[in-house]
């Protein structure tokens, strides 16, 4: 097939800084490669991994892969770059047997993003910062890099709304606008819910030890292949009481033809939901995703096979390739209908026609020209173009021709 791309050899997948990153494990190596395949580096693994890594992520700082084995056991391992050696630095084994049993083909790490709000001079340990709400006692928090590419990492001994107090002091000088990261939470798809395989669960893990902390049973939350943990700018959702658009730290996860943006806070939230074209010509057959990775507005999904011009492939050689969906907003679907369906062909009677325009979370398209045509040459659309309201509803009618047939009325809208 000539749409091949990153020519991945494993269905692991992350995105950082413009490059593309995924463990194999039998040449033992984190590869990173360019968008069009080039091997860009190769970090030799310190240690051997037996187990297939079925998913990566990345937090800022560190990756962090995922292993399924046999006996409802999988192995989280968090690892970093250091001295051109992607070095082990925590494994955490989900044993089964016990209370819960473990089938999982994806995890995400939730992580967070901030930065120092003033200048920092070396030896201090309370640091101004823009946002510390989320940030615990004991949590690992990433300093830097400063601008002589400097870092730094630190435990945390207590935060506020704008400061962390952290455990010794800085070694550098940082300044206002360097950034800060720290990881808080794993999150993993579990095909049990305890030992109970016939409904699926989200398991929220200690970052720091791995042990569980709470587990939350739903049908959605099974067979779960991709997801990722991502912070969405305020162009994506918007408040439907204020009407204003907000950041959501979300755990993006794949269901069919969907990404859902789940609210970690508050699983029973979702910011949203995405529509994707990872179907196969048939409009039907569903195309696997393996991982997801999310990068500026760019949601880059790992597949086996695409659909191009209305014929699906399979990619060459076997190897994983990515397609791209984005989450600023465009047009997705127009459904059209027509009120009555139904006119005698009499060359005086008038059907209202109603275009609705959405984009793929399913929201409106407002203030979008919708130009309406009709193929009975002695029918009449009365108005085109019409433009879309705050429902994304635009309106017109049709005045019958005097021939009795079918007629199909198209509507159509552009992009930009």
């Amino acid at each position: 097939m000539a749409y091949e791309n990153i020519r991945f050899r494993k269905q692991n997948l992350v995105m950082v800084d413009g490059y593309f990153y995924s463990i194999d494990e039998d040449l033992d190596a984190l590869v990173m490669k360019t968008d069009d395949g080039t091997y860009a580096f190769t970090y030799p693994l310190d240690t051997v991994i037996p187990g297939e890594v079925v998913s990566l992520e990345h937090d800022g700082r560190n990756f962090w892969s995922l292993e399924r084995y046999a006996g409802q056991t999988v192995v989280i391992r968090r690892w970093y770059i250091h001295n051109y050696v992607c070095t082990l630095r925590n494994t955490f084994a989900l044993v089964g047997g016990g209370s819960d049993n473990f089938d999982s083909n994806a995890f995400t790490v939730e992580h967070y993003h901030v930065e120092f709000s003033a200048d920092e001079a070396a030896g201090s340990s309370n640091l101004s910062i823009t946002d510390g709400s989320k940030m615990q006692s004991g949590y690992t928090v990433v300093l830097g890099p400063n601008r002589h590419q400097q870092i730094q990492e630190a435990t945390i001994n207590s935060a506020g709304a704008d400061f962390v107090n952290i455990n010794g002091i800085t070694d550098y000088d940082f300044e206002e606008g360097d950034p800060i990261s720290f990881y808080k939470s794993i999150w993993l798809f579990n095909n049990y819910y305890g030992t109970d395989n016939t409904i699926g669960a989200l398991y929220n893990l200690n970052a720091y030890t791995g042990a569980i902390i709470n587990k939350t049973s739903d049908s959605a939350f099974k067979d779960i292949a991709a997801c990722t943990f991502y912070t969405t700018p305020d162009t994506v959702f918007v408040d439907p009481i204020t009407q204003t658009g907000y950041e959501a730290h979300c755990i993006a996860y794949v269901k069919g033809t969907n990404t859902i943006f789940l609210d970690p806070d508050d699983l029973d939230n979702s910011h949203g939901a995405m529509t994707m074209d990872n179907v196969e010509q048939d409009l039907a057959t569903v195309i696997p995703i393996f991982d997801i990775s999310i990068f500026g507005t760019n949601v880059y999904r790992i597949q086996r096979k695409a659909t191009y011009y209305g014929q699906t492939k399979d990619f060459s050689d076997n190897t994983y390739n990515y397609q791209l969906s984005t989450l600023n907003s465009f047009i997705t679907s127009i459904s059209l209908r027509a009120e009555p369906a139904i006119l005698p062909a009499n060359g005086t009677n008038i059907s209202a026609i109603t275009a609705i325009v959405k984009d793929q979370f399913n929201l409106p398209i407002v203030s979008k020209l919708v130009y309406f045509t009709a193929d009975d040459p002695d029918g009449q659309i009365l108005i085109t173009p019409a433009n879309t309201n705050t429902l994304g509803i635009a309106e017109t009618s049709y005045r019958a021709g005097i021939s009795a047939r079918e007629v199909r009325i198209t509507a159509t809208a552009q992009q930009g």
